[in-house]
């Protein structure tokens, strides 16, 4: 699991759709979806589910949002 996968997969969720998180992010749309798929095939579940409005959190996407959140708000302390 990479750092950049987890803020991937915040972005996508914070922003409410993979294009929006892309935009935000200054990556392509490819890239993203390829890091946050790579990030549900390594732990074996799928955390998004894509619908033609954006996406929605699964259940095991939610339980990985309230954890990655609180990492990043870790690493953001432990940088300043």
């Amino acid at each position: 699991m990479r750092l950049t996968q987890i803020r991937d997969f915040l972005a996508i969720v914070e922003a409410g759709s993979i294009r929006s998180a892309a935009r935000k992010l200054g990556v392509s749309q490819p890239a993203i979806s390829k890091s946050v798929r790579g990030l549900e095939a390594e732990l074996q579940v799928q955390l998004l589910q894509r619908t033609p409005h954006g996406i929605a959190l699964t259940r095991a996407g939610t339980a990985f949002f309230g954890r990655a959140r609180v990492a990043r708000s870790e690493l953001d302390k432990a940088i300043e």
